[in-house]
């Protein structure tokens, strides 16, 4: 093993570490709309820091690593590739912070009422599937995109389900608010809470696109069955 292969096994630990703090991060915020417990909110927003500082720290180290020995080929595109990771994983972190940061205007006792059970279902259901689509994801860049090409399909379909419960989660607390008027400013909260688990999704699957294109050199948003 060169130089240039160790350093590269050094930056793939690194990201992965980073997606694993992320992973953190969605379950503590998910946790802290449950529990209400400020102190699992105030984890999160830690873990986002941490993730701040993976984020600047890799992208450094991939400047390094072209400059210093000039990469061609799959290095080149594995270092680049690498770069726009961990970009979205920052992002899918500050997610985890917002969720925490518009959760803390929820009224007390909210996540206790039966009118708004549906709403905690959905979270339920979507943080896993979330969680489950970074993993599978983060599992395609460690052992490779092609060896897991099988992932694929799955991330897909698990984002359109995302899709579509996001979709009726909004109309669900849109019709809890014509019922109650006094249930608005916690329906309001809950799309925006919302929102930012479907983008999370978003993101995931962002990811698993760019492994793919880094393997097979072909944008998959652009064929006919994708």
């Amino acid at each position: 093993m060169n130089i240039l292969d160790s350093e590269l096994m050094k930056l793939k630990k690194n990201v992965v570490e980073m997606s694993e703090i992320v992973n953190s991060q969605l379950n503590s915020a998910t946790r802290f709309l449950f529990e209400r417990d400020k102190n699992l909110a105030e984890e999160t927003v830690k873990n986002d820091l941490k993730v701040n500082s993976l984020e600047v720290s890799i992208n450094e180290s991939c400047i390094k690593l072209l400059a210093l020995y000039q990469p061609e080929a799959a290095d080149l595109m594995f270092i680049t590739t690498t770069m726009k990771i961990i970009t979205d994983l920052e992002r899918m972190g500050d997610l985890c912070a917002s969720v925490c940061q518009i959760g803390l205007k929820l009224t007390d006792g909210t996540s206790n009422s039966e009118e708004f059970k549906c709403v905690y279902s959905y979270l339920e259901d979507v943080a896993a599937r979330d969680g489950e689509m970074l993993k599978m994801a983060m599992k395609m860049y460690a052992d490779g995109a092609k060896e897991n090409i099988g992932l694929k399909d799955v991330i897909i379909k698990d984002e359109n389900v995302i899709d579509m419960l996001s979709h009726k989660i909004v109309v669900d607390i849109i019709n809890a608010s014509i019922r109650n008027l006094t249930t608005l400013e916690n329906n309001i909260t809950y799309i925006f809470i919302a929102r930012k688990y479907e983008r999370f999704a978003d993101h995931a699957q962002k990811i698993m696109e760019l492994l793919l294109y880094m393997e097979l050199g072909k944008d998959l948003r652009n064929l006919p069955e994708y």
